[in-house]
């Protein structure tokens, strides 16, 4: 228990471990048996396809409980955050893939973990990364080989332990598989001594040139016509560039729902009639508990640490004083301040937890002892160590360190801070009954608790059903998007487009909460007009202009791009056809009303070249170019030129760079290795998923 407290206390790492980072490989199959899409959850019920193979619900949710249990029993949680949920469902389809993809091209080319293998990246010298990360003392950051002992010892008493674990332990193998796939994959890439002699040259040789250059916009755009059999040439000649994902394109009109003038003046006549109440209430805290929309913060605040109306009040202000009524931050709001302390910011404490199974009267019991030892003079760590059930603090003795008052729960963190130093309390908490001893407080300064009742400025049902009557309106009588176009011009309504949205996209166009509305835009046809939604609260009402399906699109679909494209090459061509066969660039300039124009070290690798822009064409050309011939035209981004070399500057590549050339070439090769393998897995494993259309 108290190795998994320890590894609960690194949660960020684990976090990392388990729901950040893409796991690298996760064998599922003696979990969950074949899986797949048999019986009911057939292919029609399938969340996807990997490898061919439907993903079927069942399977997948399988898959997303197990790392649900892997989360709750490493976090001690139940209830987990709807983020993290969203994280959880992303891992279990990875782990799909890896399963079906990563693992399958494993065995094909038997890339195995022995047993002797997975010890030694266990218990050996040479412990996986995993391993290390998770099982390292939180004193000195070394690994500690007795913490994951003690924790494998433990395992079989704790279901938690166990199966987090089990997940551990396929993590481990899943990354050394993949680690060996990728250096196999990198010892077949080599880096020859002429490939590090080339990238040296072309690094260091640059060029000076002189050149005449013709802008593509000097020939007019009506000379130039583009056909549909040109269009579909080129579509055919580049298709690989149109291939896409399927995505969606929408309109929004959305309606926020915001309070309106009889909504404010409600929430100021309520909080003005409390204000007689509020002065002469006794008890402050109770009051606000019962009347504010925001619960009393029993907090003690220190000068700076409140907002800043209420912290200018709060210093300054007697106990009988009252603040408002104000309106800040949306809110109507009343203050009075509830008491005044000196407190720390910090204190030191430690406790023993008493084991509370046979009731809170034995536990009370024990502790009156433990306070009766205490006083006798028995050593608290040795009172920690015979009854504390909190393994993790009584490694220290009990202490608990410095802690701020809001690190604890409540009953704890108010006894800690309002107790005097080397006072020994008895405190119950949800945790069970604890007896403290505070050890040390920081230095005391004046803090303010302060009662703030508000009422919150906030549509009314009226105001909603209103707004709502709006948005529903368009969308009733938008018949199709020209109907949508002329309703919302009509009265007024701003359109917004949202682009590109793909079936698991959870927010469209800064509007976050918009599953519902993505997965209608995928159970519609294009042109389709929304029913009103309820997204971040506005109403949203949305006309689907564009549906993009998985694979290439259309040459309909892509006309538009390519007609420009084909605009510049005609251009292009026409203006090299004038330039051609020229001998003399001062001949050349002079006949087509140009100037010829110089320009220093081109290189290879030139991005920029100053007075010209990105043209990489010319400085490819340039950079290859022998001295004093002038050049063929060369078509590039936004002109066409030519040009002579005037001077080459190529310094005698250094012999003692090669090596190091060729070392750094070779590391650059098996870095782009490692994850450019694993995405031509995946491109080989056709991933289609569909999640969307259910989650």
């Amino acid at each position: 228990m108290a190795v998994l407290e320890s590894l609960r206390n690194k949660a960020g790492v684990l976090l990392v471990g388990i729901i950040g980072l893409a796991l690298l490989s996760f064998v599922l199959g003696d979990l969950f048996g074949n899986g797949g899409g048999g019986g009911f959850f057939s292919r029609s019920y399938s969340v996807g396809e990997i490898g061919g193979r439907a993903i079927s619900y069942e399977e997948y949710q399988q898959t997303v409980d197990y790392f649900t249990a892997v989360y709750q029993a490493m976090y001690g949680q139940n209830a987990i955050p709807e983020s993290v949920t969203d994280e959880i469902r992303e891992q279990a389809w990875q782990a799909l893939v890896r399963k079906y993809v990563d693992d399958k091209k494993y065995d094909d080319w038997e890339i195995q973990v022995s047993g002797d293998e997975l010890f030694d990246l266990i218990q050996g010298r040479n412990p996986s990364p995993l391993v290390v990360r998770n099982f390292s003392n939180p004193q000195t950051g070394e690994f500690d080989r007795g913490l994951i002992l003690r924790y494998l010892q433990s395992i079989e008493q704790n279901p938690d332990a166990k199966l987090y674990w089990l997940f551990l332990e396929k993590e481990i193998i899943s990354q050394r598989k993949q680690a060996k796939l990728t250096s196999l994959a990198a010892k077949a890439m080599y880096v020859t001594a002429v490939d590090a002699k080339n990238t040296l040259d072309n690094g260091a040789k640059s060029v000076s040139i002189q050149y005449v250059s013709k802008p593509l916009t000097s020939y007019p755009d009506s000379l130039i016509k583009v056909t549909s059999r040109d269009v579909k040439k080129y579509y055919s000649e580049h298709k690989q560039q149109y291939k896409q994902t399927a995505s969606r394109d929408l309109e929004l009109v959305t309606f926020a729902i915001t309070p309106s003038e009889e909504d404010d003046n409600a929430a100021s006549n309520w909080i003005e009639n409390l204000v007689p109440e509020f002065k002469s209430a006794a008890d402050i805290a109770q009051f606000t508990t019962l009347h504010s929309d925001v619960p009393f913060d029993a907090a003690y605040h220190k000068k700076g640490e409140l907002p800043a109306l209420l912290d200018s009040f709060a210093f300054s202000a007697g106990k009988s004083d009252m603040l408002g009524p104000v309106l800040d931050d949306n809110a109507y709001k009343i203050a009075r301040v509830a008491d005044v302390r000196m407190l720390p910011d910090s204190v030191k404490a430690r406790h023993i937890l008493l084991d509370v199974s046979k009731g809170m009267d034995a536990a009370r019991k024990t502790a009156d002892t433990i306070r009766a030892a205490l006083k006798a003079g028995v050593s608290f760590a040795e009172l920690a160590t015979k009854y504390s059930v909190d393994q993790a603090a009584n490694e220290k003795g009990g202490d608990l360190g410095w802690f701020p008052q809001n690190a604890m729960v409540k009953p704890f963190g108010d006894s800690c801070f309002f107790a005097p130093k080397g006072r020994v309390l008895v405190v119950e908490t949800q945790y069970g009954v604890h007896v403290v001893e505070v050890t040390d407080k920081g230095a005391a300064q004046r803090k303010v608790q302060l009662a703030v009742v508000e009422r919150k400025v906030e549509p009314s049902r009226t105001t909603r059903e209103r707004i709502f009557s709006s948005a529903n309106e368009l969308a009733t009588q938008s018949v199709d998007h020209a109907a949508f176009v002329a309703g919302s011009d009509e009265k007024g309504y701003a359109r917004k487009p949202a682009s590109r949205i793909t079936i698991n996209d959870k927010s469209v166009a800064g509007l976050q909460q918009a599953r519902e509305l993505v997965r209608w835009a995928y159970d519609s046809k294009e042109g389709a007009i929304s029913p009103v939604f309820e997204v971040d609260n506005s109403f949203v009402v949305a006309a689907l202009t564009a549906t993009r399906e998985e694979g290439y699109a259309p040459v309909k679909q892509v006309a538009f791009e390519i007609s420009p494209e084909l605009v510049r090459e005609k251009k292009a061509a026409a203006i090299a056809e004038e330039m051609k066969g020229a001998t003399d660039l001062s001949s050349l300039a002079e006949r087509l009303n140009l100037s010829v124009q110089t320009l220093d070290n081109v290189n290879f690798a030139s991005f920029y070249l100053p007075g010209v822009g990105v043209e990489p064409k010319l400085a490819a050309a340039a950079s290859a170019s022998k001295e004093n011939q002038i050049s063929a035209p060369v078509e590039g981004s936004s002109g066409v030129y030519v040009f002579t070399v005037t001077s080459v500057n190529a310094p005698p590549a250094d012999d003692s760079l090669l090596a190091q050339e060729k070392s750094r070439l070779q590391a650059s090769m098996s870095m782009r290795m490692s994850y450019e393998l694993l995405e031509v897995l995946r491109v080989e494993g056709e991933v289609k998923d569909l999640r969307g259309k259910i989650f």
